[in-house]
């Protein structure tokens, strides 16, 4: 009879145990969601007091022709590591060529889609459909123009050049 009692003290011991280690697991799950959402709320915190501090910090239009150099390499590096983003995020996003930056037209196309996606999603104060808004308006209205429009690319192999006198120089009316 002690041996049957042991058995069932054995497998009642590798049941908790089992039971412990699946609740550890459930800590440590809880515990990683806790701290990223913490840091995701710093994060926010930060943002508005930098919003308050600096009333540029969140979405502003950009206009090329009247960017400094610095602010001109800044905006480059944002709006690139945007575009990388994007062309990974949404398979549609696809259609923007990997040459975008050698079309100044796509540039400038990015550049307000870019304006637009920030409105509706780090603006703090916008309405709450403005990210519908730029999944059902924006993103698709620059997509069909980089497929169908006035400046559609032939780059989905390789980059194109527009043919000469496409683009206007900065001197001409």
């Amino acid at each position: 009879m002690p041996n049957l009692d042991t058995n069932l003290v054995s497998r009642q011991v590798v049941q908790h145990a089992e039971q412990i280690s699946r609740l550890r697991h459930d800590v440590d799950r809880l515990a990683s969601e806790i701290t990223d959402a913490y840091a995701d709320l710093v994060s926010r915190v930060e943002a508005v007091a930098t919003a308050e501090d600096n009333s540029s910090a969140f979405p502003t239009a950009w206009n090329w022709r009247t960017l400094g150099p610095k602010a001109s390499e800044e905006l480059w590096k944002q709006l690139s590591d945007w575009v990388t983003w994007i062309r990974h995020r949404y398979p549609l996003a696809k259609k923007i060529p990997r040459c975008w930056g050698q079309h100044p037209e796509v540039v400038e196309e990015l550049t307000a889609l870019w304006v637009a996606w920030q409105a509706a999603y780090e603006k703090h104060d916008g309405f709450l459909t403005a990210a519908a808004d730029w999944h059902d308006r924006w993103l698709p209205g620059v997509l069909h123009r980089l497929e169908h429009g006035s400046f559609a690319l032939d780059c989905a192999m390789h980059h194109q050049e527009r043919p000469a006198g496409v683009y206007a120089s900065a001197t001409e009316p």
